[in-house]
């Protein structure tokens, strides 16, 4: 998890170098942490009122999550996380804020071998889902290392016209189309429950974050496309996201109508507040 935060910073646009967005910064961090730990239920307990002992839920399976929050310098909230501390592991760098996410991908590679799962999650990304790395199993076992799937990333309000938005559903094919063909097996499909879940290749592959199980990792590790320094999809912020798993794997997401089979809050919000501004809003 790359983590940065410019105390003294004014940027109109990056909330990471807004010195006025400490507050949502840190909250979103926390969730992000505590997040990951309460949906896969690594500290969860049912209340016994009748014998007043609270019973820790047992998993079935031995249930290891490491998280690593990778910081540069000085500049991050890390101080202010007090009780959570033992939730997550610091690494602290020296590297340019801007390629911190890189850094990351170095942790990944040096942790072959260790895992089930492997992720690179943005520090105000929120897993909700406690069913997602068994939808992820089911999806993986299906379709083979190849074929990535990634969440939809949301964001939620209580007001305005649109209560929750998929905010990365697409975008004009020419900003990814030098880096994937989205024509080649373009959609799946995986019975789950009493439905038929569809997948589609998407012109907008992002999602803040990426998982990658042991055989995807070992072949991304090895691609010509790790650590390449290639930082030309948008920035290098969402190069480190996503151009290096584009440009290895078929990334696909769940269709826009069962969106919620795989998802990840985002709790940071960007653009539900003002998407009927900046966009007509077409009701099915």
């Amino acid at each position: 998890m790359p983590h940065f935060f410019n105390r003294g910073g004014t940027d109109k646009t990056n909330r990471s170098r807004q010195a006025a967005a400490r507050d949502e910064r840190l909250r979103a961090l926390v969730a992000a942490i505590c997040g990951a730990h309460q949906a896969l239920g690594t500290r969860s307990f049912g209340l016994d009122h009748g014998e007043a002992k609270a019973w820790q839920m047992k998993t079935g399976q031995t249930l290891t999550l490491d998280i690593v929050v990778c910081t540069t310098g000085d500049s991050h909230l890390i101080e202010e996380l007090g009780g959570i501390q033992p939730l997550f592991h610091h690494h602290p760098t020296s590297a340019e804020p801007i390629m911190l996410g890189f850094e990351c991908h170095r942790l990944l590679q040096a942790m072959r071998g260790r895992y089930d799962y492997y992720a690179f999650v943005e520090d105000d990304i929120v897993l909700t889902d406690p069913l997602f790395f068994r939808k992820r199993r089911l999806f993986d076992m299906r379709f083979g290392p190849n074929a990535l799937l990634q969440p939809n990333r949301y964001e939620t309000s209580a007001g305005g016209p649109v209560s929750k938005l998929y905010v990365d559903y697409r975008l004009k094919p020419r900003v990814t189309a030098a880096y994937q063909d989205i024509a080649e097996m373009p959609q799946l499909e995986m019975p789950f429950l009493d439905e038929v879940v569809r997948f589609e290749r998407t012109t907008y592959p992002s999602a803040g974050c990426f998982f990658l199980n042991n055989a995807q990792l070992e072949y991304w590790v090895e691609s010509p496309n790790f650590l390449d320094g290639d930082v030309s999809y948008m920035s290098p912020l969402d190069s480190a996201v996503t151009l290096s798993v584009m440009k290895t794997f078929r990334i696909y997401k769940p269709v826009l109508d069962q969106a919620s089979f795989l998802e990840v809050l985002h709790a940071s919000p960007r653009w539900i507040g003002s998407v009927d501004t900046i966009a007509q809003l077409v009701k099915a």
